[in-house]
């Protein structure tokens, strides 16, 4: 079943068989490589459906079209938007491109990058007298398939309920828009990942892909912020004010053919905008096949490893690991995980966006707030407490300690002589507070200080006492198992439930702050009361129980 399915795609591809000879493949030999992989893709199992694949093992099925059904359903939310209203299809197809755009690029970045970047296939491909021209394009083809496929499911109910709602016109454009989509965010990634495999190799290759694909993941989430602040409200109507940095934002682009054909807003910044939804794909598209023997050379890079010095990093592992640690096991304890949060990429890609997003959240709520309110207004108002949002990545960052890409290595920590796995705990946990939340939080509380002076120094104070107060909580409640002990494929099995716990948590630990803060001397006394808290929950949740009789 799946082999014909394989082959319908192939089929389909026949047809454009002059099209994929003129970029210089060989379409026969790029047909059978495109055969192989698709066999091959019946192994792999997409992010989505790592939970499901555990519990259903078939081994005759293709893991990633079962999981399409589940795309479908996520698509659903974009129906209301299609079918809203408003008469202004900038914003309601700005906000659906918006949303399509961040799916299609989230799983390209955790399913396909992988793909893109894979050399294991050179050593049997490459030897043969094959061109760099045909490897190159069977992988953007091979990867194109899934993406569209992708992109079809999630927009099976939009492209229904547009093609009901506005006709047969909306239906194409919208057709044609998701083709072009997929060609921008699959070349433009393809080139971003050429230049970067340029100027670099070896280990410091794979750590900048590692950081452009988190930037990416920061940037398509940001972008929400930036197309929704393209709309204002004037008289209770919706207006779209054309802007200079608009023309950096792609749903931007494909909003605007819908305003020029269906809402008769025809103007220099629209055709503008529709022009770039057409041209800018194509241009990546010519400069990727141009560069398709460059990709395929540069990738060859990625199996080379460089010797990189590391001493200066234990040796700050080391120095804070004495100061923070009790005992020489948790200070080995805390040094591992230091390392592994430092140098393992597969967790930096999960746990990385999350921090940079915490970190930047904050001031996207300033820009709403600045929106209606002058600078000096801004600066006597209480808009310090929207740190407390960094408190969410608290939780989510610990609930991801448990995973690891090389969690089979984890039977180590049976093999010491440790005292009690509470070790591993506590220095795993001290790690993250250390060595990535504190150091984002400090540089916030400079900015902070900077904007609301330094009369929050308190309430700067007594957010870190939570967050720290947080992290043995967090942990205790959400690691089940030995840190980095389970792998990532099982991470969808834990969900997001703990979201449902933690935003009431957080409101309650703001009001609290709030409240003492009203009563005299309040802000003192909440201070000691969370370094009361801070001693007894490292200490009682993590204890560790000297060696005696068993």
């Amino acid at each position: 079943m799946a082999e014909s399915s394989d082959f319908r795609t192939l089929k389909i591809l026949d047809r454009f068989r002059p099209i994929v000879a003129r970029t210089g493949a060989d379409y026969d030999v790029l047909r059978l490589i495109l055969r192989v992989k698709f066999q091959m893709d019946q192994r792999r199992v997409p992010t989505i459906m790592s939970a499901r694949a555990k519990s259903k093992d078939n081994a005759d099925s293709n893991h990633y079209i079962r999981s399409l059904w589940l795309y479908a359903l996520m698509g659903i939310i974009m129906v209301p938007f299609v079918i809203w209203n408003t008469g202004h299809f900038m914003l309601q197809m700005g906000l659906v491109y918006g949303i399509l755009m961040f799916m299609i690029m989230s799983s390209m970045i955790s399913d396909f990058s992988s793909v893109l970047l894979d050399i294991r296939d050179r050593n049997i491909v490459m030897t043969k007298p094959v061109n760099a021209r045909t490897v190159g394009m069977a992988r953007a083809i091979h990867t194109g398939v899934y993406l569209l496929l992708l992109s079809g499911s999630l927009t099976a109910a939009p492209l229904v309920a547009g093609l009901v709602k506005h006709g047969i016109g909306f239906f194409l454009i919208f057709l044609i828009e998701l083709i072009l989509i997929n060609m921008l965010i699959l070349f433009s990634t393809s080139l971003i990942y050429l230049l970067m495999m340029k100027f670099m190799d070896g280990e410091k290759l794979k750590d900048a892909i590692n950081m452009i694909q988190i930037l990416l993941s920061v940037s398509i989430a940001i972008g929400y912020q930036f197309v929704i602040r393209s709309f204002e409200i004037i008289d209770f109507k919706t207006v779209f004010t054309p802007e200079w940095w608009q023309l950096f934002l792609p749903p931007i682009w494909y909003a605007a053919a819908y305003e020029w054909l269906f809402a008769g807003g025809g103007s220099g910044w629209i055709y503008t905008f529709t022009a770039l939804a057409v041209v800018v794909p194509v241009i990546c598209l010519i400069i990727y096949v141009k560069l398709m023997p460059s990709f395929e050379l540069y990738l060859e890079k990625m199996a080379h490893v460089s010797q990189t010095s590391s001493r200066r990093r234990g040796r700050w592992d080391r120095i804070i690991a004495k100061l923070v640690s009790r005992s020489r096991e948790e200070q080995a304890c805390f040094r591992l995980a230091a390392s592994l949060m430092r140098n393992e990429r597969e967790f930096k890609l999960q746990v990385y966006p999350v921090l940079a997003l915490a970190f930047v959240l904050p001031y996207l709520f300033w820009l709403t707030a600045l929106q209606t309110s002058t600078w000096a207004e801004f600066r006597q108002s209480e808009f310090a407490y929207t740190l407390y949002i960094m408190l969410f990545m608290v939780v989510t960052a610990v609930n991801v300690l448990r995973y690891s890409g090389q969690y089979k290595a984890a039977w180590v920590f049976r093999a010491v002589p440790i005292a009690s796995e509470n070790v591993l705990y506590q220095g795993t946990l001290k790690a993250f507070l250390y060595n990535l939340f504190l150091p984002l939080f400090l540089l916030n509380a400079v900015v902070f200080t900077w904007v609301f002076g330094v009369r929050i120094l308190p309430d700067l104070v007594i957010i870190l006492l939570a967050s720290s107060a947080l992290v043995p909580l967090s942990g205790k409640l959400l690691l089940r198992t030995p840190p980095f002990s389970e792998s990532f494929s099982m991470a969808q099995k834990s969900g997001g439930w703990y979201a449902l716990i933690v935003i009431p948590v957080l409101i309650m630990l703001w009001g609290i702050h709030v409240w003492f803060k009203s009563l005299p001397g309040g802000i003192w006394i909440y201070s000691v009361i969370l370094i009361v808290a801070n001693v007894l929950l490292w200490r009682l949740l993590y204890q560790v129980k000297k060696p005696g009789n068993v």
